[in-house]
């Protein structure tokens, strides 16, 4: 069972990763910098992905806390 949890805890970690990238592309991170225009949005599809990392970060938190 051990080899299951540390494959979750890899996949957790890689998520995590993954939504911390995402969330550094943001467009609110661009304030400031030489070229930022007040009308730059992040796309819908770049929100739902990171919505969708957040739930699977929340289930594996779940699965793996008991």
């Amino acid at each position: 069972m051990e080899p299951k949890n540390q494959s979750k805890q890899e996949k957790l970690a890689q998520l995590q990763e993954s939504l911390k990238d995402l969330k550094a592309t943001l467009p609110e991170h661009c304030a400031g910098r030489t070229g930022y225009i007040s009308v730059h949005h992040a796309s819908l599809a770049h929100w739902q992905r990171i919505e969708e990392l957040e739930e699977e970060i929340k289930t594996l938190n779940k699965e793996l806390t008991g």
